[in-house]
């Protein structure tokens, strides 16, 4: 199968039906079924089968899947790379978990912006997703909480922090600085992705006290764990910067057995960074050096 008939199958195999694969790669139904037929005849056996008007994977067609997605991962890496160089180093692609690409990263790239004529692209992603997107070379940059990074990737901490405790306003809270047993004890811990560095600290921590322990909620959003709180189905602990979002609408705790957060740079190892890129991350750096209002609340408390 050559570039343009596995483009075609893909199409066929995530769109399900001939006019959706069209749609998808902006070519005509005829011209899709004479590439799928042409393919056919090649291979010598059924991709789809045809069922009153509906194509049908072969288990052929199942198991080139998996094969074609890794081709058509690969593909999207060549073209994310042609596109960085066509546009030359003045083009950045950031990636960044969902909080920080909505309260960290817009004022700092405001600010490049107007001092320099750059083009940029924020992707938001878990960490997993962040770490596969710059091994294949669809991100420059990105930052994500925790310091650990896979093979063939480098990290660099920005800034070392602790996570806090966000309860509804109505729910009597005595202490200030809070600890995880007291919290096991007001209400249900809305649990975080365990995949997630934070999800993983805030597990661990309740494991730590109650062995048993298992969530009644999980998301994988940290806004989603502050607008449940809200909705009053128990208690959250998140990053400073989603307290900070809520900070006038729920009651913010810090916790008496601090849970540390780290915001780290990620960036491939065979990957150089760029002076535009590295201007942006002095530009975090700065940010990053003044806490979160959330942070200076607290201290003030």
């Amino acid at each position: 199968m050559n570039l343009r008939q596995i483009e075609v199958f893909y199409a066929v195999m995530k769109s399900g039906s001939v006019s959706g694969a069209a749609k998808l790669l902006h070519v005509s139904q005829p011209n899709i079924t004479r590439i799928l037929a042409h393919t056919e005849l090649q291979l010598g056996f059924p991709l789809f089968h045809r069922h009153k008007g509906r194509l049908i994977a072969s288990q052929q067609a199942l198991a080139l899947l998996p094969e074609a997605e890794k081709v058509y991962r690969q593909l999207g890496s060549l073209q994310s790379l042609t596109c960085k160089l066509q546009k030359g180093h003045s083009h950045l692609r950031v990636g960044a978990p969902p909080v920080l690409s909505t309260s960290l990263l817009p004022p700092v790239l405001a600010n490049l912006c107007k001092h320099s004529a750059i083009s940029a692209e924020i992707s938001t992603g878990n960490q997993d997703e962040l770490c596969n997107a710059l091994l294949e070379n669809q991100l420059d940059f990105a930052i994500s909480f925790g310091q650990v990074a896979p093979p063939r990737l480098t990290s660099q901490v920005l800034k070392h922090t602790e996570m806090v405790a966000l309860l509804p306003t109505d729910l009597p809270c005595t202490e200030y600085a809070i600890s995880i047993a007291s919290l096991l004890e007001i209400a249900p811990i809305i649990g975080l992705d365990a995949r997630d560095p934070l999800g993983m600290a805030v597990k661990q921590s309740i494991l730590h006290h109650r062995p048993d322990h298992q969530f009644q909620l999980s998301v994988r959003s940290y806004s989603t764990a502050a607008e449940l709180v809200m909705q009053g189905m128990g208690i959250a602990i998140v990053d400073p910067w989603t307290a900070q979002n809520y900070r006038d609408k729920l009651t913010v705790r810090p916790l008496s057995e601090p849970l540390p957060v780290s915001v780290s740079l990620l960036f491939a190892d065979n990957s150089p960074l760029s002076s535009t890129a590295n201007q942006l991350i002095d530009l975090l750096r700065q940010c990053l050096s003044e806490p979160p209002i959330v942070n200076s609340e607290l201290s003030q408390f």
